[in-house]
């Protein structure tokens, strides 16, 4: 459902924020797209499956679709200037490294209040 969905969301932010060159998109463009994930305005992350959306609650054909709108609303600050779609380079670090990377995702789970407070080693 929507919880596992902006998990997943999370782990990519995760990626996106080491590995920036990787993504052609940016924070903004998962930032909205976590904002709709409960705003009911697309059908597109209704149901748990394609199936149950189309034959049982028919979504498409009563809902817009989220991909279209995000593409027909393009934003300067959804492309990453730090994309490179010719880097070779090595995608994953090191477990142990990759574990101390990982980040609080403060324009997502701290949105609606103040921001944390970050303590330097």
């Amino acid at each position: 459902g929507p919880c596992l969905f902006l998990q997943f969301l999370d782990c990519v932010y995760q990626l996106v924020h080491m590995y920036p060159q990787y993504f052609e998109f940016t924070e903004d463009y998962l930032l909205e797209l976590s904002d709709h994930v409960y705003s009911c305005r697309f059908g597109t992350l209704l149901c748990d499956t394609e199936r149950e959306r189309e034959l049982v609650a028919g979504i498409r054909q009563r809902t817009y679709c989220l991909w279209d709108h995000l593409e027909s609303h393009p934003k300067a600050s959804r492309v990453s200037r730090s994309y490179n779609k010719d880097y070779t380079g090595m995608l994953m670090m090191p477990h142990s490294t990759l574990m101390r990377n990982v980040k609080l995702w403060t324009k997502r789970h701290a949105m609606h209040g103040p921001r944390p407070i970050h303590i330097m080693d």
